[in-house]
C-alpha cells in the first residue's frame, strides 16, 4: 500500500512568509522529474484502477447477493456443486446408522478432497454389502479402501461398524479411534465409539465420547445428547439424563432418532411419572425404527397402562 506523502515541515503557505528558494522550493528527483508531475501520474493511476475495479466489484456483489448467497438468497451453483461432489456428508455418511447427510454441511477437509477414485469405489462396495448384511463380503472392500487411502476417515468408521457386526470389538474400536486421529472434528468417529460402548454397557465411556461429540457443536448434536442421556440414566443421574434427553428431543424435530422417546419413557417411569412415560412410548410407536425395540415398547406400554388401570 502506498504511503501518503506529508508536506515538508516548515514550508510557508504565502509569499510574504517565503524563505529562500533553496530551502523549500520543489527539488527535482534523480530522474529529473519534479514532485508535481509525479503526483499527477499517481492520481491518474489511482483513478484508472478505481474505474477498472468498480465494475468488477459491482458484478461480484450482484452475483453473490447478500452474505455470499446468490440472487434470492440461494447459494451460488458453484457452492452447491462443490458441496455435492466433494463433501464427505453427501455420499459417504449415507451408509452410517446416524442420519447426518441431510443435517450437516461441513467444511471439506484436505484429506477428503484427496480420496482417490479407487478408494471411493471400494467404499461404495463395502457400503452396499454392509446394508445387505453381508459383513464378511463388506470387510475386504473396506480394507481395500483404507489401504488405498489411509486418510479416509469415513472408510475407517464404516470398517469399524463392519468389524463390530462380526463381533471383532477390539479392532472395531481401533478403527473408530483411527478415524478420530485422522480428523479430530469428524463427528461419526465419536458416535461410532459411543455406540460400541453402549453395546458393551461401558457407560462412563459413552459419557466421555458424547461429551467430545457435543464439544464439536455440530448438527449431529441430537445423537450426542441421546448417548449422553443414556449414559447418565445408567449412571443413576436422572436429572442430567432427563436434561440431555429433552435437549435431544428438541433438536430432533423430524423424529430421525425415535429411540429418544424410549429413553425419556424410562426416565419418567423411574421418576414415578407413568403418565409422561406412556406419552413418550406412544410417540415412539408413531415413528418406530426397529422391530425388536417396537415390541419392547409395546410391552412396556401395556405394563404401564395396566398399572394405571389398576389404581
Amino acid at each position: 500500500m502506498m504511503k501518503a506523502t506529508r508536506k515538508a515541515f516548515g514550508c510557508p503557505r504565502s509569499a510574504s512568509m517565503a524563505r529562500p528558494q533553496d530551502q523549500c522550493a520543489p527539488m527535482p528527483n534523480r530522474h529529473g522529474l519534479s514532485p508535481a508531475p509525479i503526483w499527477k501520474l499517481v492520481l491518474l493511476c489511482v483513478f484508472a484502477t478505481t474505474v477498472s475495479v468498480q465494475p468488477f466489484l459491482a458484478q461480484k456483489k450482484s452475483s453473490l447477493g447478500v452474505n455470499g448467497f446468490g440472487a434470492g438468497g440461494h447459494p451460488p451453483l458453484t457452492v452447491i456443486r462443490t458441496t455435492v461432489e466433494t463433501g464427505p456428508t453427501a455420499d459417504d455418511e449415507k451408509c452410517f446408522p446416524w442420519s447426518l447427510s441431510q443435517a450437516r454441511v461441513t467444511a471439506v477437509s484436505v484429506a477428503t478432497l484427496q480420496v482417490p477414485a479407487k478408494a471411493k469405489s471400494e467404499y461404495a462396495k463395502a457400503c452396499d454389502d454392509f446394508n445387505k448384511g453381508k459383513f464378511a463380503d463388506a470387510e475386504p472392500h473396506a480394507r481395500s479402501a483404507i489401504d488405498t487411502f489411509s486418510g479416509y476417515s469415513a472408510a475407517w468408521v464404516l470398517f469399524g461398524m463392519i468389524l463390530e457386526e462380526q463381533h471383532k470389538a477390539p479392532e472395531a474400536r481401533n478403527a473408530c479411534s483411527h478415524a478420530a486421529a485422522i480428523d479430530a472434528t469428524y463427528l461419526p468417529a465419536y458416535l461410532c465409539a459411543a455406540e460400541f460402548s453402549v453395546r458393551d454397557r461401558d457407560w462412563e465411556q459413552v459419557l466421555s465420547e458424547s461429551e467430545i461429540a457435543l464439544s464439536l457443536r455440530s448438527e449431529g448434536d441430537s445423537y450426542a445428547y441421546y448417548y449422553r442421556a443414556r449414559a447418565y440414566f445408567h449412571l443413576n443421574n436422572l436429572t442430567e439424563a432427563k436434561k440431555s434427553a429433552l435437549q435431544a428431543e428438541e433438536i430432533d424435530v423430524n423424529h430421525v432418532e425415535p429411540s429418544i422417546y424410549l429413553v425419556l419413557a424410562q426416565i419418567y417411569a423411574t421418576e414415578g411419572d407413568p403418565a409422561n412415560a406412556i406419552t413418550q412410548l406412544q410417540q415412539y410407536l408413531k415413528h418406530p425404527s426397529d422391530r425388536h425395540q417396537e415390541d419392547v415398547a409395546r410391552q412396556f406400554l401395556a405394563k404401564l397402562e395396566s398399572a394405571q388401570s389398576a389404581k
